[in-house]
């Protein structure tokens, strides 16, 4: 019983920041903005809320990866779970290069743009050794990379010499040409942080196998024990985040919108706690609901590779139709509408849903094999 709660309430927070993923990307092919939602110069606030919303999503799934690792490694060896996380973390990274970047558009150009899954597929390349370490030892290890990497904002590529291009993957985000036209490999997620997140969810983990009440004693203390360590960094500007936060000229809620606005490439400490807090603090509410309430994010949840590879293509081909219709914007003209953005979101998620529940059933029935990668 306790390892069927577990998996609902685990599930169905990825089905939760997958949906919002959604919403973020949906905005990406249906929007004509110019300004990046998070530009307090340019943005509106219904914009930035929009974006910032989404930061939840890469944060919290590449924690909860982590939480999964350790789970199933109770059930096999471990070197079944290294040889596992291995495997599929190079898949991952192949499936960055080809599919998903073709579904972005890139490498129609020549470029591959490295995110969130090539993130997760090295950081469980990494986990496949840290595995054989205690596990006090990969806290100490996930610790050290989250709380300390902010120390390193001053070293950039350029000083280092030879070892640039290496330090840029692990630190930077960076383009690196391939030395033919415009093609090369653009590194938008840096690792350091990311390997620190995932091995922190696999030694969190045992926390989710708790009695209930201890387990939800244990996420709401860790949620509030993350935003307070944020306020603490945050308020007098002291750690943390490169980007520090001040009174906005155009007024009060922006003030507060640059209190709030947090570095995500690499993802800075006080973006991590914003995320990691609450993310703690929606796992302590979901666990509570009966599963029949959470069917629908269930849905997601369960099959979200499937889901990433199956929504960005279909954005990506709703996008370009969109775009067929539209007027060359004028200078000055705005943005199209956020409505649009969230009217296009909830029709995809409709569709998605009896997709991802289709396959969800048949991934039920055979859940071993090739489909455990996807």
């Amino acid at each position: 019983m306790l390892a069927r709660e577990r998996l609902v309430f685990i599930d169905a927070l990825r089905g939760l920041v997958i949906i919002l993923m959604a919403l973020d990307h949906t905005r990406d092919f249906f929007s004509r903005a110019e300004f990046d939602p998070l530009d307090l110069a340019n943005t509106l606030p219904a914009w930035f809320l929009t974006r910032w919303i989404t930061h939840f999503c890469a944060p919290v799934f590449v924690f909860l990866a982590g939480v999964s690792a350790y789970l199933y490694g109770q059930q096999v060896s471990r070197t079944q779970l290294a040889q596992y996380l291995l495997s599929r973390g190079l898949w991952l990274v192949l499936l960055e290069c080809t599919v998903i970047s073709l579904s972005w558009g890139s490498l129609l150009n020549g470029v591959i743009v490295f995110q969130v899954i090539w993130a997760l597929g090295i950081s469980m390349v990494a986990l496949a050794g840290l595995i054989y370490l205690p596990r006090v030892w990969i806290g100490v290890f996930a610790l050290s990379l989250i709380l300390g990497h902010n120390l390193l904002d001053g070293w950039h590529g350029e000083g280092i010499g030879a070892g640039a291009g290496f330090w840029r993957f692990l630190h930077e985000p960076h383009f690196l040409a391939f030395g033919i036209g415009k093609s090369g490999i653009y590194s938008l997620y840096p690792l350091i942080p990311w390997i620190g997140v995932m091995a922190l969810g696999y030694v969190f983990a045992p926390v989710m196998q708790l009695p209930a009440q201890q387990r939800t004693r244990v996420l709401l203390t860790c949620g509030a024990g993350l935003l307070t360590l944020l306020l603490v960094l945050r308020v007098p500007n002291w750690y943390g985040d490169a980007v520090i936060w001040k009174e906005h000229v155009r007024g009060p809620v922006f003030t507060f919108f640059s209190f709030i606005n947090f570095t995500k490439y690499p993802p800075s400490l006080q973006y991590l706690c914003v995320t990691l807090g609450f993310g703690a603090w929606m796992l302590a509410a979901l666990a509570h609901f009966p599963t029949r309430r959470l069917r629908f994010l269930l849905v997601f949840g369960q099959v979200p590779m499937f889901f990433y590879l199956l929504h960005l293509p279909a954005l990506q081909m709703g996008g370009l139709i969109w775009r067929l219709f539209q007027t060359k914007p004028l200078p000055g003209d705005p943005p199209s509408s956020l409505l649009l953005v969230y009217g296009v979101w909830g029709l995809y998620l409709v569709g998605l849903y009896f997709i991802c529940r289709w396959y969800g059933e048949i991934k039920r029935h055979n859940p071993k094999g090739w489909m455990r990668y996807l």
